[in-house]
């Protein structure tokens, strides 16, 4: 005889539909990105209108608030059900969170948006192709309008992009990251003026043509390396780098290739793998609940920043890594690791946030982010963009772009509709530092088992702390779990200041 479902396992069910249709999303999105033929741009913008706004409707359906609030209050937030586990109250407790977002957005809006952003991905790839903002500005113009539109339909209580910054960061607000990232702004542009007044390191060790096809195998074995199979990933070239995260068992990721630069593939995909190795981590008999999902995109965001800065731009690495990319790439066999580590953490201010060095990165996130607001607050409009963009490059960077696709052009997040996501990449640098700092406490050994070529006991440690647990914390509380400190920015600039300061000899 077959048990009764209970109302919990009812709810399981029809959250992991909703998480299934979801993840053909992904799936459409990510070959639109990869192997789509331009000419469909079109009908897959109706494809994924009709998806998100099915999704939607599963989610805001009167089934699933009434079995969800046969197990908690929607109003109060507190659970009915006294037998359930601590893991599951907290999973009724993102799906409450969810909901009542939801709820707020019709099911047209949603599909008017993502149609709307579908045919926007085309059209910037084009006005990147071409370096001219005024072919994306109709789209922008138009996400930046359903983006306000959105704030207001979940609410709000001091500034509109509060709600937007919600969606990817649960509870981060302008009032908390303003003052954050107004000291470490302060902190980055001196540390950068004092790089600036030391002779330039030299950078001629890798300098040569790499062949594209022999890139992307090479960045294969670093994805095995750290634990990917052909079985459970993929990896790609797109115009922009991202990884896409359908199931723990099917993850895509993307890359891409230059000719003359063999490191910014590598770091990219290492910072891919990053994100992948979060969405293989997951624990797979809760995907469909949020028991299943990345506890947020900063936390999410960390896990790429601490494999692409933490790991593989260390001597550690590379003492296992060289000879591998030596072999592959012979003209490199004359480089000494003494000659390469500093070679790939040169500071340099650059117009690329993808391929800028670890102390510039978070100036580049944080010009997104103060123009996503004044954006969103209106204070700024979108034919005004390029030039302000232009002259916070100048301001913060010392560096102006000379041309739309190494400036506002070069981000596809927008085109996306992922307005309120920039400032999680700074987040997630932050929440590194503070992992990190426990994770050295845990494996003071790490460097020489890095140096090895092992890297699974990282991976365990990520999984152990992090992976397994979803979204059962809220990033607060995981920072808090781990490090045993609030959110804070001193960890990261000190981590910074000790590894450049040895570098450049400051």
């Amino acid at each position: 005889m077959k048990s009764k479902k209970t109302l919990y396992d009812q709810l399981f069910e029809l959250s992991k539909t909703i998480k299934t249709l979801t993840s053909i999303e992904y799936i459409l999105e990510w070959d639109q990105e990869t192997f789509m033929p331009s000419a469909a741009v079109h009908f897959r913008a109706d494809q994924k209108g009709l998806m998100a706004g099915h999704t939607h409707k599963l989610k805001t359906s009167t089934k699933f608030s009434h079995l969800l609030n046969q197990l908690i209050d929607l109003e109060s937030g507190q659970v009915s059900d006294p037998s359930l586990s601590s893991a599951q109250c907290a999973a009724l407790r993102e799906w409450r969170r969810d909901h009542l977002r939801a709820i707020k957005i019709p099911a047209s809006f949603v599909k008017l948006f993502t149609s709307t952003c579908a045919v926007a991905g085309n059209q910037w790839i084009e006005a990147k192709k071409t370096s001219n903002f005024s072919l994306f500005a109709p789209s922008l113009t138009k996400i930046i309008q359903l983006s306000r539109k959105k704030a207001d339909l979940i609410g709000y209580q001091d500034h509109p992009y509060d709600a937007l910054l919600d969606l990817f960061e649960p509870g981060m607000t302008c009032a908390r990251l303003t003052p954050l990232f107004d000291r470490l702004k302060v902190a980055l542009t001196a540390l950068v003026k004092g790089i600036k007044t030391k002779d330039p390191i030299d950078t001629q060790c890798l300098k040569g043509e790499f062949n594209s096809d022999l890139q992307m195998q090479f960045g294969r074995k670093i994805l095995k390396a750290m634990g990917f199979t052909p079985e459970d990933s993929r990896l790609d070239l797109s115009v922009h780098p991202f990884c896409t995260p359908i199931h723990p068992l099917d993850t895509r990721m993307t890359t891409r290739t230059h000719h003359d630069d063999i490191m910014s593939n590598i770091l990219s995909v290492v910072h891919e793998g990053g994100h992948g190795l979060y969405n293989k981590g997951l624990n797979i008999e809760q995907f469909g609940s949020p028991l299943g999902e990345q506890s947020s995109l900063g936390i999410d965001e960390s896990q790429s920043r601490w494999w692409e800065t933490r790991i593989a731009r260390t001597k550690a690495f590379w003492t296992h890594f060289l000879p591998l990319l030596q072999h592959d790439f012979p003209q490199l066999q004359k480089v000494q690791l003494d000659q390469f580590y500093p070679a790939i953490n040169q500071v340099r201010p650059s117009f690329i946030r993808v391929e800028a060095d670890e102390v510039t990165y978070s100036l580049h996130v944080i010009i997104r982010f103060e123009i996503e607001k004044a954006l969103i607050e209106g204070s700024l409009k979108i034919k005004d963009l390029p030039a302000v963009w232009n002259q916070k490059m100048h301001d913060y960077l010392g560096i102006t772009p000379s041309k739309d696709s190494e400036g506002c052009l070069q981000d596809i997040h927008w085109a996306f509709g992922h307005v309120g996501y920039f400032p999680t990449y700074v987040l997630g640098n932050l929440y590194a530092a503070q992992f990190f700092h426990a994770f050295e406490k845990a494996h003071p050994d790490w460097q020489s088992r890095v140096s090895k070529g092992e890297l699974g006991f990282i991976r365990q440690w990520l999984h152990s702390n992090i992976h397994q647990y979803g979204r059962q914390y809220t990033p607060e509380e995981l920072v808090m779990r781990i490090s045993g400190k609030p959110l804070q920015e001193t960890d990261y600039v000190n981590y910074l200041n000790s590894k450049y300061k040895e570098i450049y000899h400051l």
